[in-house]
């Protein structure tokens, strides 16, 4: 390991196993980041069950009239 290219071959390896492996967590990263879009995007509003009966009333009173 004394000439001047096995130097610049190994700097050139490191550098690009440094750029492959960068590419994967950037890939990771942004699946993750999808996946947590998508599922917020589809994600339901629950109602509390007494705002529920209340707007969705199974018993109507029928109003008196005078």
């Amino acid at each position: 390991m004394g000439t001047v290219e096995t130097i610049f071959g190994v700097v050139v390896l490191v550098l690009a196993g440094l750029a492959v492996i960068g590419a994967l967590v950037f890939a990771v990263v942004w699946e993750v980041c999808a996946i947590r879009r998508t599922l917020a995007a589809h994600r339901r509003q629950i109602k509390p069950s007494a705002l529920f009966w209340r707007d969705h009333a199974t018993v109507s009173i029928p109003e008196r009239r005078p």
